[in-house]
């Protein structure tokens, strides 16, 4: 099974058994995220995608737009007038299904379409493609699929577990899990995770 001639999906997709490493109802799609064509293990909110459909609702884009939804809670009505200037400028750029306006009250209805259990980076070679996986740090759990010869094995465990990457091998139709993927721990919610998620969202709706 050689990465170079074959769709990095189904080199993840045969590595893996269902329920390995990420939850079996997860899919698996092709995305390209900062820089790299990675594999991503993800669930669609289903709720959210109905609703935004219903809505005719744009993907959220605008790091303003999303810095306000962010502020706002959930499903509960706040009072336009607490809103700052900016605030107020943000809440005009927002597309048609993200708020309810009424009776001078505010009400956010959106929320992240999808939730990203894993990336996986296909390659042959171990340090660029974990120099590749750091990149998705902030975001999800993360993990190499190594196909072919495995040079320096012993280094490249230290690198994976140091940085909490899993690091998998694939050998003919077999995969050895050399490092578990350590997890995703979200340390705090961003604008830039918030627009992670609509970009993947994007490319697999």
């Amino acid at each position: 099974m050689a990465i170079a001639a074959r769709e990095p999906l189904g080199v993840v997709a045969e590595a893996l058994s269902p329920g390995d490493l990420v939850p079996r109802e997860a899919s698996l799609g092709v995305i390209e995220a900062f820089g790299a064509k990675v594999v991503a293990a993800y669930r669609f909110d289903a709720g959210e995608r109905e609703r935004r459909a219903a809505a005719g609702m744009a993907a959220l884009t605008r790091p303003d737009a999303l810095n306000l939804l962010m502020a706002l809670p959930l499903g509960e009505p706040v009072p336009a007038g607490s809103l700052s200037d900016r605030e107020r400028r943000a809440l005009m750029c927002l597309p048609k299904g993200a708020v309810i306006r009424r009776d001078g009250l505010i009400t956010r209805q959106a929320t992240q379409p999808v939730h990203v259990d894993m990336v996986f980076v296909p390659g042959r070679s171990w340090e660029s493609a974990m120099e590749q996986a750091e990149r998705f740090t902030p975001f999800t759990a993360r993990s190499v699929l190594i196909d072919g010869v495995f040079r320096r094995k012993g280094e490249a465990a230290m690198r994976a577990d140091f940085y909490g990457i899993g690091l998998l091998h694939v050998q003919g139709a077999a995969v050895e899990v050399v490092v578990p993927p350590s997890p995703f721990v979200r340390r705090r919610h961003t604008v830039a995770g918030w627009r992670f998620l609509e970009d993947v969202h994007r490319q697999l709706a």
